[in-house]
């Protein structure tokens, strides 16, 4: 559960499968950005610039962001790479509830595949709904 960055972009996009350089999971990506994002990491004025950023963000409308349902405000980052890779991290305000941090990876596996959108989404809304079951 670690993130491990070697490379800059755009070689880092190229990950084979085996490759331990350039990659994470989705817990260490959700830590991290739970302690920049919502800690004490960062200053409040850097915080809140780069909340402002991921929240202007657009190109997650297709991912985590058409998953949650109306009404949630979103805060994003998105990514893809070789093997079909889309991913997307994000910060999830549902109305009058704490936030909700959430990471979805996924890849395929044949090195030029297609990333798959509604994948992303699919898994946001199975999740959402565990978590909704799990706090009745």
């Amino acid at each position: 559960t670690v993130t491990n960055p070697e490379r800059f972009e755009p070689q880092l996009n190229e990950v084979h499968p085996g490759d331990v350089h350039d990659t994470s999971t989705p817990k260490a990506l959700a830590t991290s950005l739970q302690a920049f994002a919502l800690g004490d990491v960062l200053s409040t004025e850097k915080r809140d610039l780069l909340i402002d950023w991921m929240k202007r963000n657009t190109t997650g409308d297709n991912l985590i962001r058409a998953g949650v349902p109306g009404g949630w405000e979103v805060a994003d980052k998105t990514g893809s790479g070789s093997y079909g890779t889309r991913n997307d991290i994000a910060i999830i305000w549902p109305p009058n509830k704490k936030p909700i941090v959430l990471a979805i990876l996924s890849n395929h596996d044949k090195e030029n595949a297609k990333y798959d959108d509604k994948l992303i989404a699919e898994a946001t809304k199975i999740a959402l709904d565990a978590l909704k079951a799990k706090n009745k």
